[in-house]
């Protein structure tokens, strides 16, 4: 007997393990169990089909999305990659509109050549200014589409932010704070009413956006000419995001669209096919079996990957989905309601109630070793990250609410607060808690009319304001591995040139 049929022959025995392992697990699990899960979250008033989430579309003359589309086509392909705030030691950054010319990480330009690269975009950015009028910025998103969604428009926001962080600089490097101010203001517009877009990638490339917004933000503070009317403003506009919320949305929708896919991937063996695509890519690459095993094997493998798959694993896989999303909601919701709780703590306690999920598939491993995909990483997002880097850019808001809050004590106090209980409640509804130790935000004023602002950081450590790394001692402000997360204080001359002079590798 050729060596081809002794494979064939082992491979129709593996086969008839496989079927009987199949009968087993479909006996075992079945769609009832989801069914069950399912009834009791309706029962808590869980909503869990895409209709009963995605609000209807409002009138066109309140979306903005043409205007923006039409702005993006617009950009010039001149320089995306502008820089504001650039730290130049812990806990001190240099005013970018202020230095003799504009310096960025492998850019150095004139003032005039600036000029000329934001000029060229004026005219989009104008057009962008039409979010502000316009309460909705609506895509018209198809969620029926499952995973073949497109989502071209949220590379354009990243972008359009950046965009506007450039017109700001100049702006501020002219005098001209209200403009700047506006800028600043289109920016988190485009995080505020991103209307419809509540996936969890729609949802990390507003965190993107805020995250940009900050740098501009930090420059106007550090202009003497800025009015109390702007920086109100800007205040209101961070007041206005709302990144917990805004997460519990987002895994909400998450939850039903994806439950939308698996639902269509099992009803038809066309839809599974888009499923078993990337599964077939990788096998063709990958395979560890013995030469020409792929090309023999891969239709029945595939075939029986797919009994299984939407006969019995796709039930199990969309139960333990469910059960992960209701933890992180839960924990979500927590944090809202509990506005003095320790956030990371939370975030902690979650973690360890999603680890004690997992998948059971029977005969699990005799299906990995004859390579018989179960498309378990094909739904495993790190939704529990998404919520980590929620907390994170939920901590950078209330510090640069803070911030605008103390510089509006001082232009109308003459000096700044001795605590910042000072600011409550002209200047802030409360004094922002910390997420990361769920007590207030550091802060105490120092001399010549400097502040030491701070959150303790992902450690949970108050180490006194601290902004260095315990590795290098140097970090940014909002860095992961800074000790604690330190709102920077304007550098000196001194400390800027001995930056340009001695560049961190």
């Amino acid at each position: 007997m050729s060596r081809r049929w002794k494979m064939v022959a082992t491979l129709a025995g593996c086969l008839v393990l496989i079927v009987a392992s199949a009968f087993l697990t479909l006996r075992v699990q079945s769609g009832s169990e989801l069914d069950a899960y399912k009834k009791v979250l309706r029962q808590k008033g869980e909503k869990l089909e895409l209709a009963e989430l995605l609000a209807p579309p409002g009138a066109p003359e309140e979306n903005s999305a043409n205007a923006f589309q039409d702005a993006v086509g617009m950009f010039s392909t001149a320089m995306d990659n502008y820089s504001a705030m650039q730290m130049v030691a812990p806990g001190r950054a240099k005013i970018c509109w202020k230095q003799p010319e504009v310096r960025g990480d492998d850019f150095t330009n004139s003032w005039d050549q600036y000029r000329d690269y934001v000029e060229a975009d004026r005219p989009a950015v104008a057009l962008l200014h039409q979010v502000l009028e316009r309460p909705r910025l609506d895509f018209q998103l198809d969620y029926t589409l499952g995973a073949r969604l497109p989502l071209p428009h949220l590379a354009s926001m990243k972008r359009a932010a950046m965009k506007l962080e450039a017109a700001s600089l100049l702006n501020l490097h002219d005098g001209d704070t209200g403009a700047a101010a506006t800028n600043i203001l289109t920016m988190l517009a485009l995080v505020q009413r991103d209307y419809r877009d509540d996936l969890i990638i729609g949802h990390l490339v507003r965190v993107a956006i805020t995250a940009v917004a900050v740098a501009p933000t930090w420059e106007l503070l550090q202009t003497t000419n800025v009015s109390e009317a702007a920086l109100a403003s800007v205040q209101n506009g961070w007041q206005q995001l709302n990144f917990l919320k805004d997460a519990e949305k987002t895994i909400s929708l998450e939850r039903a669209w994806v439950s939308d896919v698996i639902q269509k991937y099992r009803a038809s063996h066309e839809h599974f096919k888009e499923l078993a695509g990337g599964a077939l890519a990788m096998s063709a690459s990958s395979s560890g079996g013995p030469s020409g095993w792929e090309s023999l094997t891969d239709g029945p493998r595939y075939a029986v990957a797919e009994i299984m798959w939407r006969c019995s694993w796709s039930y199990s896989q969309e139960l333990e989905l469910d059960k992960r999303d209701q933890i992180i909601l839960e924990t979500l919701r927590t944090m809202q309601t509990n506005h003095s709780q320790f956030y990371a703590g939370d975030y902690d306690a979650m973690a360890i109630r999603l680890l004690s999920l997992g998948g059971t598939n029977i005969s699990g491993t005799l299906f990995h070793s004859l390579e018989i995909p179960d498309f378990q990483d094909d739904f495993d997002w790190n939704t529990s990250s998404m919520i980590r880097k929620t907390l994170r850019i939920e901590t950078a808001r209330r510090l640069v609410v803070t911030a605008i809050a103390l510089k509006r004590f001082q232009l109308k106090r003459g000096k700044l607060p001795e605590k910042l209980g000072e600011l409550a409640p002209e200047f802030l509804p409360s004094v922002p808690i910390d997420p990361f130790d769920g007590k207030p935000l550091k802060y105490h004023p120092n001399d010549h009319d400097t502040f030491l602002l701070y959150s303790v950081g992902e450690d949970g450590t108050d180490d006194g304001g601290d902004a260095g790394s315990p590795s290098s001692g140097t970090a940014g402000w909002y860095w992961l591995r800074a000790r604690d997360w330190v709102w920077p204080q304007p550098a000196t001359p001194a400390e800027v040139q001995f930056f340009y002079e001695h560049p961190p590798k």
